[in-house]
């Protein structure tokens, strides 16, 4: 054939066959080699239901080894539920996308829906991936994820910060069972994010022990120790805060137990209408064991 020098020859654009787009919905457990188009990784990232933030720069350098030719097959495959649900594999399916390229890939189907938190996807699924992918927010994600271990420690009866880890499945199933879990958090979610005496996720387990005594009295205590209004200066909580504040100011790190010891004993010394100096009574002495959290 010939061809005039205002003329270029392209190869033919690959086309998925139809059977590609649909097989995500297969319920059985399978496992096969695939060549994906940008059209049909298009398609199957709409099945990614409330998975991980895509991370650009990943798919970013993804898609740049697949322009060059560099990138390297390692096995990894894209995985799908049984109910057709894009488990893992966003990120090589955008840089398809991204590179418009068409590369032969293992795909699995018909695994179960909860598989995604045991996933090997080039980073562990933390209890904030999991939380997200249940569909709550990412800030709320953080928060809950860091007070779920100290709240589930606290219920075997351990100290919060207890070395014991507990599987992503095991986050989940008290996320979603525990009303009072999920309360005290989108309570926490809202306070103020500047000038915080304390973090976030520690937060959210002491309102969820203090709410077992009182909610009301929960809900204010934790407010006034992140605004600090109509606080008096006796009061356990003034001078909780002030300490809590001063030692951030001044750069100094306090131990997240010894600091959880002294929100709890300010809690009981307000519970019991005790009026304070000093923050000295507050915080915890070498000799002192932790305390029992008072009604």
């Amino acid at each position: 054939m010939n061809v005039s020098s205002n003329e270029t020859l392209t190869a033919p654009r690959i086309v998925a066959p139809v059977a590609s787009y649909l097989l995500p919905d297969s319920k059985e457990y399978a496992t096969q080699q695939v060549m994906i188009t940008p059209e049909l990784a298009t398609a199957w990232l709409r099945r990614n239901e409330a998975n991980r933030k895509l991370r650009h720069r990943a798919v970013q350098q993804y898609a740049n080894d697949m322009l060059r030719g560099a990138w390297k097959t390692t096995g990894e495959s894209i995985k799908f539920s049984a109910s057709g649900r894009l488990l893992d594999g966003q990120h090589r399916l955008a840089a398809i996308v991204d590179a418009d390229v068409a590369l032969s890939m293992v795909v699995v189907t018909g695994l179960d829906n909860s598989a995604f938190d045991a996933i090997d996807t080039g980073r562990s699924r933390t209890g904030a991936d999991v939380l997200l992918i249940e569909g709550v927010g990412a800030r709320e994600s953080a928060v809950a994820a860091g007070a779920m271990p100290l709240i589930l420690n606290y219920q075997r009866g351990l100290a919060p910060h207890s070395k014991t880890r507990f599987p992503n499945q095991e986050l989940i199933a008290a996320w979603n069972s525990q009303s009072a879990i999920r309360r005290s958090s989108h309570f926490v979610t809202r306070l103020p994010r500047k000038v915080m005496p304390i973090r976030h996720s520690k937060a959210l387990f002491l309102h969820w022990v203090f709410c077992q005594r009182d909610v009301e009295a929960a809900d204010s205590f934790i407010e006034q120790l992140f605004t600090g209004e109509l606080l008096g200066r006796t009061e356990p909580l003034y001078h909780l805060r002030q300490r809590l504040l001063s030692l951030r100011m001044e750069g100094q790190s306090i131990p997240d137990l010894a600091m959880l010891h002294a929100c709890i004993k300010a809690w009981n010394a307000t519970r019991q209408g005790r009026q304070y100096t000093s923050w000295r009574p507050i915080f915890p002495r070498s000799d002192e064991n932790f305390p029992e959290v008072a009604r």
